[in-house]
């Protein structure tokens, strides 16, 4: 059926050696040990502060991650420190986390001029170009409470910079700015490598990806995966490897 073949093209994608005459069950088996080993193998090698992060805009940790003793861990809201990180997850998104000192924070709070914040992306012709020679820039405004956005990044073969600002009384105020990112050229990964990137979705067809950009909080990325059904503990596996690798 429709889902024993995408669980077949999981496996193909995961190099999963598949025995003769293999049933359904054990297929899903098969695939789901694969997807959780590679996903372990990308955690050993992210950096320690991605590992955080991740772990901390994780939807299904909910504020919380287990010890290696199975003890719960409550990670800090915030560290009290004005800072912005750029994280990229993809030729075409990009992740970017930040922290206001509570100072900070409490002004704005209290100021009848504060009028919000603004995440400010720069385009660079180069990793060490300055931001006021930039090329191109575009803001995307956020709220006080927020913590994260995902960005779409218009080009490739670029480097890109934040810089997180407020806006008070009409004036700017640079609070802090990111590392540089740069962008190789590349596409988002799909599911299934017969679909033509071209072809026009099923629009009444729930699709993987729907299901996968729902669980991360990109909204409206219009990719074009086939709709066919895998078993939800899989797609928890490789929800980002699929999205963003």
């Amino acid at each position: 059926d429709a889902s024993f073949e995408a669980l077949l093209r999981v496996a193909d994608r995961y190099n999963v050696d598949i025995p003769d005459n293999v049933t359904r069950d054990e297929l899903e088996d098969l695939v789901y040990e694969a997807a959780e080993e590679t996903r372990e193998e990308h955690r050993r090698t992210n950096n320690h502060s991605v590992r955080v992060e991740e772990t901390k805009y994780d939807n299904r940790a909910d504020g919380e991650i287990a010890a290696d003793d199975g003890e719960d861990i409550e990670l800090p809201d915030s560290y009290n420190e004005t800072r912005i990180v750029l994280l990229l997850r993809d030729p075409a998104w990009a992740f970017a986390y930040w922290d206001l000192q509570t100072a900070h924070s409490e002004a704005f709070r209290r100021s009848d001029r504060f009028e919000g914040l603004l995440l400010r992306v720069y385009s660079l012709e180069s990793p060490v170009q300055s931001i006021s020679k930039c090329r191109a820039s575009f803001d995307i405004p956020v709220m006080l409470h927020d913590k994260g956005w995902y960005i779409h990044l218009p080009e490739q073969e670029s480097n890109y910079r934040l810089s997180l600002i407020a806006v008070d009384g009409g004036a700017e105020r640079l609070l802090a700015l990111s590392n540089v990112v740069a962008v190789p050229r590349g596409t988002v990964s799909n599911l299934d490598p017969d679909i033509d990137a071209d072809a026009e979705p099923n629009i009444n067809e729930k699709s993987t990806g729907d299901e996968i950009l729902a669980q991360t909080g990109i909204q409206d990325m219009d990719l074009p995966f086939n709709g066919r059904r895998i078993p939800q503990r899989i797609l928890d596996l490789i929800d980002e490897d699929l999205v963003f690798n």
